[in-house]
């Protein structure tokens, strides 16, 4: 690919701090390449106190880029347009640029939903705990009672749990429960994980205590870092479905592309995708 770079090649990029452990410029050049298309994608590091001033470099150069932590809610400011579905959830993972013109687009939920779809879960009627209140999990969390979960929120600032709860409610009409890590004695239906507790290199760390996962039917974590997380682990033990955050991330992923190209991906494209990310994650 780098030998055909000239001045007509497109730029994409994902953007966040820390940004050398993510996957998706693996498999953003991979889709570029399968649909032939004269661009390249770009790791790049950009913290919080010099979002705004970079963002003038990607609207003067860029075709568009990525957003991931800790800018997805930070950079709606900064943004000329916003899709209705990022404005619902309050975070922008995805920007496209038209005419200099910075336009925010998430596609987590759509990530969300179909890695759920895979394993063929329904959650309607199901108690489900979210576990953060971050900006994955608002995406999350209103997918959850879309879906029609009915949704606890478990968190370590307790503070911030309410906040995410106050802003459900008053969105969907429907009751939320927050509850503090400290306090979770109880068991559920599905038990999804958005903090980074387990990730790489704290593989050993789980973010609930094992006897929360008893009952529990499915058992997701958004971490890909390890495949297997401590507490994807522990749902395997007690029998529960699991999924990590692999299936997510290319879904999310695959809908970027398709906002920045107007390309599809079909599903023979997406299994080989994922096996190319496996096979990443294999050789080490």
């Amino acid at each position: 690919m780098e030998d055909n770079i000239t001045g007509k090649t497109r730029l994409y990029a994902v953007i966040g701090d820390p940004i050398a452990h993510s996957l998706s410029p693996i498999f953003q050049n991979h889709l570029l390449e399968l649909k032939n298309i004269n661009a390249i994608y770009i790791p790049l590091k950009i913290t919080a106190d010099t979002l705004g001033d970079n963002l003038e470099l990607f609207r003067n150069n860029f075709a568009g880029f990525n957003v991931t932590i800790p800018h997805k809610q930070n950079i709606i400011q900064y943004l000329d347009e916003i899709d209705p579905l990022a404005i619902e959830y309050g975070a922008v993972n995805t920007v496209k640029i038209i005419d200099n013109k910075l336009i925010g687009y998430n596609t987590d939920g759509i990530g969300f939903i179909k890695s759920i779809e895979n394993v063929n879960v329904n959650l309607k009627g199901k108690e489900v705990l979210l576990l953060g209140a971050g900006g994955v999990a608002k995406v999350i969390a209103s997918e959850i009672i879309k879906l029609g979960g009915n949704l606890t929120i478990a968190n370590r600032n307790i503070e911030r749990g309410v906040q995410l709860k106050t802003r459900l409610e008053e969105f969907y009409g429907v009751p939320v429960i927050t509850i503090s890590l400290k306090e979770l004695d109880t068991t559920f239906d599905i038990i999804i994980n958005s903090t980074s507790v387990g990730m790489y290199p704290n593989v050993d760390k789980s973010p609930i205590d094992q006897d929360v996962l008893r009952n529990a039917e499915l058992v997701y974590d958004v971490i890909y870092n390890p495949t297997e997380t401590k507490l994807l682990e522990l749902g395997n033990k007690f029998g529960a479905k699991t999924i990590n955050g692999l299936p997510m991330l290319i879904y999310q992923g695959l809908k970027s592309f398709e906002i920045w190209t107007g390309e599809q991906v079909i599903y023979e494209e997406e299994e080989k995708i994922y096996e190319k990310l496996k096979d990443r994650f294999y050789r080490g």
